[in-house]
């Protein structure tokens, strides 16, 4: 007991440490780095995520930019980001085996599974729920992982990765593990269909349909279900497919995303915005260790006469991990059976929760029926407290402007009172603005020169008005406004609108008439032609 709340006590004050810097861990002669997220609130026995960076890139970077540092906090997992090591053009990278890194050889393999190993013991966290997943060059560590080290990590999410020549002939996983992957079909740097004569650069690999087949393959599974997501915002120039891959044979499955349209991008945080990867991935894995509803041994979501007879013909038999054995003693006796006659009828749901703002107007992820009894809005099972703002009065008036970044931000204008600020229907291209009633106020700095959207867009309960601004409080040159889209429903507004690196824009929302108010998205996204 005493080393137990010794290693509690050290964990804490280590992970207060650890959060904002590199930690040092030495493997196969190297000194090698990574960051680590513990959340202040954790399930016993947490899952670990190992989340890696692409080419050229950082941990740093896939620590801030990608959304899971938040999403940890809100989900309650464990997440790291190790560093790879850098290649002769003092780019980190994850060796692959690309054809420009021929002559190197580092074992990030034999690290990754060491550090996964030495932070599930450091950290407590569960050894069966060790999960990796990467963008770009760490997508691909992740398919080489997912072939080489499966025996120590149980599942896989590889995002805009392919399989190199070398791995796609030479990949014998020891276990057979469960993957989600996603790509887009209009990647200029991973390409779709492959590039066997490697004009890319990158070396040979294959097509990203005949790299799913490999993957049906290996795992003996086939399509057993197809969803087309809602396309929320149409003018990101993508729409997400999901195929998945099952088998009765096993539990382990193969989600695969394609994103038509879709580039070399981390659907969310910037391209397509109808999903967001991290979210996807997490929901993924967390599904993964779902607990059994008890008493439900056929998982047909009620307990009823077939559970009994599963029950019988094991009873008195069980000698591991049976499923009949309902209160874990090792064995089927009659105690199960009157554990299952006290649940006899029950019906079993899965706890879903989502974003809820709060009468106090704070951002809590719960269940719906939670959210109801204390009066609040949800937002819906797809959603989370990642990009849902529900405070007014914090950005009530152009001095409180919130700042936003590109994706998806939930609002709600129900405590908002109105701004005098000057704004004109000059350049609303036809449509009128109205009273702005009950407005709220964003800022927004540009990350690249070229064009933005800001959208409302078959996203608000209520008619939207957009102004956006340049300049500063009290100095204000508005320079875009829409009313109503005329592809948009319901009234709902977009402006697309020409931003330069580096300059803060005010956006400022509000209803048409009097008394409109409510929730929506307000997304922001930028064109193909925004550059750095």
């Amino acid at each position: 007991m005493k080393q137990i709340f010794s290693s509690i006590v050290l964990t804490i004050l280590f992970s207060n440490l650890a959060v904002a810097q590199n930690i040092n861990f030495e493997h196969d002669g190297l000194d090698r780095q990574y960051r680590i997220h513990i959340p202040s609130e954790l399930p016993e026995s947490p899952a670990l995520v190992i989340a890696m960076h692409g080419y050229s890139g950082n941990n740093n970077e896939m620590m801030n930019d990608y959304g899971w540092t938040e999403l940890a906090d809100e989900r309650g997992f464990v997440i790291a980001f190790p560093n790879g090591t850098r290649d002769q053009s003092n780019n980190r990278f994850w060796d692959v085996d690309y054809s420009f890194h021929a002559g190197i050889d580092i074992d990030d393999d034999g690290f990754i599974r060491e550090l996964a190993l030495h932070l599930q013991q450091l950290h407590g966290t569960a050894p069966n729920k060790i999960y990796a997943t990467g963008f770009s060059n760490g997508a691909e560590m992740s398919f080489q992982l997912a072939c080489r080290e499966s025996e120590t990590i149980n599942a896989f999410a590889p995002i805009v990765g392919m399989m190199m020549d070398t791995l796609f002939t030479d990949c014998n996983p020891a276990v057979v593990r469960p993957i989600l992957s996603l790509n887009g079909t209009a990647d200029n740097i991973t390409f779709w269909y492959g590039d066997m004569a490697d004009n890319g650069g990158w070396g040979a690999y294959h097509s990203i349909p005949d790299t799913m087949a490999l993957w049906a393959s290996i795992m003996g599974v086939n399509v057993t279900d197809s969803y087309d997501f809602p396309d929320t915002n149409p003018n990101d120039g993508s729409t997400v497919h999901r195929d998945i891959y099952s088998s009765p044979n096993h539990e382990s499955e193969l989600w695969f995303y394609t994103v038509n349209g879709g580039g070399h991008d981390w659907p969310g945080s910037w391209g397509n915005m109808d999903i967001h990867s991290a979210i996807e991935v997490w929901n993924f894995f967390d599904g993964l260790s779902a607990a059994p509803c008890l008493g439900d041994i056929d998982g047909s979501g009620a307990v009823d006469v077939v559970d009994l007879l599963a029950l019988l013909s094991e009873f008195g038999s069980c000698t591991d991990d049976c499923a009949g054995d309902l209160d874990s003693d090792g064995d089927i006796d009659v105690s199960d059976i009157l554990m299952m006659i006290d649940r006899w009828g029950s019906v079993c749901e899965s706890i879903v929760k989502g974003a809820c703002c709060t009468p106090s107007e704070t951002c809590e992820f719960i269940e719906t029926v939670d959210c109801e009894t204390i009066g609040g809005i949800w937002y819906g099972d797809s959603s989370s407290c990642i990009n849902t703002i529900c405070s007014t009065s914090d950005f009530d008036e152009c001095e409180d402007a919130m700042p936003i970044y590109l994706g998806d931000t939930d609002f709600s204008t129900a405590e908002a009172s109105n701004s005098i600020d000057p704004y004109n229907d000059s350049m609303c291209s036809d449509s009128y603005l109205g009273v702005l009633n009950a407005d709220i106020w964003f800022s927004y700095q540009a990350t690249c020169t070229g064009t933005l959207t800001i959208s409302t867009c078959n996203a608000a309960t209520f008619d939207t008005d957009l102004v956006m601004y340049s300049g500063g409080c009290g100095k204000l040159q508005q320079i875009a406004c829409n009313g109503d889209d005329d592809s948009c429903s319901d009234y709902t507004s977009r402006i697309n609108v020409n931003i330069t690196l580096g300059e803060t824009y005010l956006i400022r929302l509000g209803g048409w008439a009097t008394g409109e108010a409510g929730t929506g998205t307000l997304t922001l996204y930028t064109w193909n032609d925004c550059t750095n």
